[in-house]
């Protein structure tokens, strides 16, 4: 298999570092259609909240947009600076690369703890080509009264347009039914489903000379929440605030309840899009020089009924969001021929962000009793009336708001080299410069509530700025043709950032950056004329200012903190075995050990009493602690048998098989954000034509369990006070549930002319 993981192109056997590649035929055979599905073939990912990722049990757990993710992620040689850029399905997808460890050096910026490598099909010169590729689907899901559909349709079409140049078109339709079951009031605007629509048109030119233009645009839009904000209660404290409300929609909290409700509002609308493009000129020597010009954007405006109750708990959790990003990559590449080979160049990246953020509701109470006597708002009720009234009325009785501008400047200059000393033995040395500038302005609190959560009212404007150094040295050995061992030790970065709440007026929004330090080994051999490959690595990495997000229960808000030092280290192993004609047998596995090397600041969770938290207390020393979504053991198998063809007619039949160890969704390993062990299967059958017809019945997650994509304690019981203010937090959970959560049969067909 031919990879990118160093901007080049290269055997996946002789590239010297951890990489887990995803074919486009894989891709097709187990229909995976975006990258939280990807988990299931590569053990070192994980998937978090909101398009975030951890690799190696590292990620970024944060709902702040202010700061970046620790894993990056590339499309066509452009970094997708904000987790808003990604989450859209695969179309036309040429490969798929988990870059595992730091990889800042060449891709970009923020890759402290790896990087997701999606790379698209270029346009073909010389062809006329249509695919027309439709899957339909069911789920399984509990409680619903009936069938949950999905349906996806993709279409590509590459048009020659010349001698020189080529047009390829791609678009895609996805509507998916909910998870879970809606059973609170739609008065509002409530969309439970699922809609994506994307148009991308990719234009190459390469004339003679050693001159190539490729130019990419493409517009994406996505409603509805199914999949994203399907919330349901999974554990409920005794005393819980929402136990009424529940009872009152005849839900019961619990693993397996599907059942949801809200009166406040459901709804997410995103649209994301850009241009690219690409000039490149090869001199004879064959040195290329490129130019990498990108602008990226993202528009979002959703609420999210935050109390998931029919009642008015908190039902407005509204979020209106634009972003900006411009980024130029200057490269000059040396040919790998040479004794001396690699590539150098310089870097410039700017984004903006505006973020408008509201959360409101009336504690369950009546909206007149809310918004009037005696809850005013920080002032003396006007006792000469009667009944007495309030000088100051609220917008809601309980809630926060914050509007924020963030804008990011980045600059770079970075290279890396190979040098051949002998046939057999090369050194790998790079290094890279960054600058990062950031500016916010914040305005928080600025309406009325009774209890406010979050910091007071207050508009702050700060600025931040960091020069970094990272850095990578190592060494591959060519043992034979067919085996090579690699090493290196490397400083991986991850820029600043900021917080988007104040706890006071004058507080510093300031997250400093994080660093990592990565010694890694490996070794690569294939046996027996490529049947059989084994693949295997050894890591070691420590993180300084690791950044984390935690929910102060004083405060009633999250914030993101540096948390001091992380140790993540492990063994991952690939093999592959193709004993017969047709029958291909892969297999992936990852043994992991993440930890908190110390972290004084860790959020308790509600009434924990261990390790000296008290209601008094709210902080500990997590140190010791595994980090959150970092399974000790996960591997995956792939099994496909393909028939010897007859008459232009190829059988295929396949199964599959994902294990992951228990973990907690939680940083403070809440009790109940403890998953067990889970054993996914998976299995498909159909047949292709020599006429370009494919056709299968597929199965995942075959066994229907019941596997939320994250838990959390609930936000209002853990901040719940009495009538005077003390504080008495309760302990209930709820838990996301993703499309991949039940189990899923469905039928796939592609037709190629």
């Amino acid at each position: 298999m031919v990879v990118t993981a160093q901007r080049r192109s290269e055997s996946i056997q002789r590239v010297p570092v951890s990489v887990t590649a995803i074919a486009p035929e894989v891709l097709e055979n187990r229909r995976l259609n975006d990258l939280t599905q990807i988990t299931r073939v590569a053990p070192t990912l994980q998937t978090g909240l909101d398009n975030t990722f951890a690799i190696r049990g590292v990620g970024t757990t944060a709902f702040a947009g202010t700061i970046d993710s620790s894993v990056a992620l590339a499309i066509d040689d452009v970094n997708y600076a904000r987790p808003g850029l990604g989450g859209l399905s695969f179309n036309d997808v040429s490969g798929v690369e988990v870059l595992n460890g730091p990889q800042g050096l060449l891709f970009g910026k923020n890759a402290s703890a790896g990087l997701l490598n999606i790379s698209t099909v270029r346009p073909k010169i010389d062809r006329w080509e249509g695919i027309t590729d439709i899957e339909v689907s069911n789920r399984a899901t509990p409680g619903n009264d009936r069938a949950s559909w999905g349906f996806q349709g993709r279409q590509t079409i590459n048009v020659p347009v010349g001698e020189t140049s080529a047009l390829r078109l791609n678009g895609l339709y996805s509507y998916q039914d909910p998870v879970t079951r809606f059973v609170g009031t739609r008065g509002s605007r409530t969309e439970t489903n699922y809609e994506q629509y994307s148009l991308k048109a990719k234009y190459l030119y390469e004339p003679s000379g050693g001159l190539s233009l490729y130019l990419i645009g493409d517009y994406n839009e996505t409603h509805g929440v199914a999949g994203l904000y399907d919330s349901t209660y999974r554990q409920l404290d005794p005393q819980s605030i929402d136990r009424a409300p529940l009872a009152a929609s005849g839900i019961t909290a619990g693993p397996d309840n599907f059942q949801t409700a809200g009166e406040g509002g459901l709804w997410r609308d995103v649209k994301t899009g850009g241009a690219q493009g690409t000039i490149a000129y090869t001199l004879g020597s064959g040195i290329q020089i490129s130019d990498i010009a990108a602008w990226r954007f993202y528009d979002q405006d959703q609420n999210n009924d935050a109390d998931y109750t029919a009642s008015n708990g908190a039902s407005r959790n509204y979020t209106n969001a634009h972003y900006d990003q411009y980024s130029n990559e200057l490269r000059i590449a040396l040919p790998t021929q040479n004794r001396l080979s690699g590539q150098a160049g310089l870097y410039y990246f700017q984004s903006s962000l505006d973020t408008f953020n509201q959360i409101g509701g009336l504690n369950f109470l009546p909206a007149a009793a809310a918004r009037g006597y005696p809850f005013c708002v920080g002032v003396t009720p006007v006792t000469g009336a009667r009944p007495p009234v309030c000088s100051v009325n609220n917008d809601y009785f309980l809630g926060s708001d914050k509007r924020y501008t963030l804008d990011t400047k980045s600059y770079a200059a970075f290279g890396q080299l190979t040098f051949d000393i002998t046939d057999a033995l090369k050194a790998i040395a790079g290094g890279r410069v960054t600058r990062d500038e950031l500016d916010i302005h914040l305005a928080q609190g600025q309406a009325n509530y009774f209890t406010n959560l979050g910091g007071p009212r207050a508009t702050i404007d700060q600025s931040y700025g960091n020069t970094n150094f990272s850095w990578k040295a190592g060494a591959q050995y060519q043992f034979t043709p067919v085996i090579m061992a690699y090493g290196f030790y490397g400083r991986g970065y991850k820029g600043p950032g900021f917080n988007d709440t104040a706890p006071n007026a004058t507080a510093s929004l300031a997250i400093r950056p994080e660093i990592s330090n990565t010694a890694e080994i490996g070794l690569k051999s294939s046996f027996f004329n490529r049947k059989l490959v084994i693949n295997v690595s050894m890591f070691h990495s420590k993180f300084d200012d690791f950044q984390v997000q935690s929910f102060d229960t004083i405060l009633r808000a999250f914030f993101v903190q540096n948390a001091a030092k992380v140790t993540s280290k492990g063994i991952e192993a690939n093999v592959m075995l193709a004993p017969v004609r047709g029958l291909t047998i892969s297999a992936t596995a990852a043994v992991l050990s993440s930890k908190f090397d110390t972290f004084p600041g860790a959020q308790c969770y509600p009434t924990q009493t261990s390790f000296g938290c008290s209601a008094t207390v709210t902080t500990f020393n997590a140190s010791g602690s595994t980090l959150p979504v970092s399974p000790k053991f996960t591997n995956s198998v792939d099994v496909l048998y393909e028939f010897p063809p007859e008459g232009g007619f190829k059988p295929f039949v396949g199964a599959n098989w994902y294990h992951r160890s228990s973990f907690a969704y939680a940083l403070n390993r809440a009790p109940g954000t403890i998953v067990g062990a889970s054993d996914i299967f998976g299995a498909n059958i159909g047949f292709a034509l020599s006429s370009g017809v494919r056709m299968s019945l597929f199965c995942k997650n075959c066994t229907n369990q019941h596997i939320p994509s994250s838990i959390i304690t609930e936000p209002g019981d853990a901040a719940a006070r009495n009538a005077a203010g003390v504080a008495t937090p309760r302990l209930s959970y709820v838990q996301q549930l993703g499309r991949d959560s039940v189990r899923i049969v469905g039928i796939a067909s592609t037709f190629r002319f």
